[in-house]
């Protein structure tokens, strides 16, 4: 019995753990709400985000909703980009499935996201924040 238990255990880990490599890009072109916030909603899969290309317009407030959506494992949001005016790093656990976060991205440009837990990035959890005039 407990060889069985491990057994669909270990499917149910490696049915929820598939590479974001080679996945399609999934864009998102945010348009801001009445009242003047773009809102953006994301899910981490794994090991993936969904959209992984976000386009938001400078100099208008962000409202980024983050998901944890994958069984199990704990994951993170990031997005270093000073020169832009963001600077996000948003921990997804197992006990904390979702994180909100806020900023005015002030300069275009692209720049990358990725989930910094172990080698997550390295198996395809990236994705790329486009800030357009």
């Amino acid at each position: 019995m407990r060889r069985s238990v491990i057994g669909i255990v270990g499917v149910l880990f490696l049915w929820g753990c598939s590479s974001g490599t080679g996945r399609p890009v999934s864009e998102l072109i945010v348009v801001p709400a009445p009242d003047g916030v773009q809102r953006v909603e994301v899910t981490a899969h794994s090991f993936w985000f969904e959209p992984n290309r976000i386009v938001v317009k400078a100099g208008v407030p962000v409202e980024l909703h983050i998901r944890n959506g994958s069984f199990i494992v704990p994951h993170n949001f990031s997005c270093i980009a000073p020169q832009a005016g963001v600077q996000l790093d948003e921990g997804l656990g197992m006990f904390k499935d979702s994180e909100q976060a806020r900023f005015t991205p002030t300069t275009p440009g692209e720049y990358p996201f990725f989930c910094n837990k172990g080698s997550h990035s390295k198996k395809g959890m990236t994705g790329t924040l486009v800030v357009v005039p």
